[in-house]
């Protein structure tokens, strides 16, 4: 059953990986809303710097949701291309 671990140690990796992409989302959108609030507490602006910093959260977690799945797309590639054979 060595191939059975193989796959779950891949699935584990994949799932860690995965989970700590959809952490760094909420945390870019969080700290974005945060920054926005309290931007718009310090100069009066009520909602414009919230929502520009909320929006601006939203995309910093697509961009790291694209490189991560770029990412981990390449290393499936790599996994799943044919080796060469060794020389001796």
């Amino acid at each position: 059953m060595p191939g059975d671990r193989k796959s779950t140690a891949s699935t584990i990796r994949a799932l860690g990986a995965l989970s700590s992409v959809g952490i760094a989302f909420v945390l870019a959108v969080v700290i974005g809303f945060f920054v926005g609030y309290g931007l718009d507490r310090l100069t009066g602006f009520s909602p414009l710097f919230t929502l520009l910093f909320f929006f601006f959260g939203v995309a910093a977690g697509i961009v790291n949701v694209v490189r991560a799945a770029s990412s981990y797309s390449e290393q499936e590639k790599k996994a799943r291309a044919p080796k060469p054979p060794e020389r001796r």
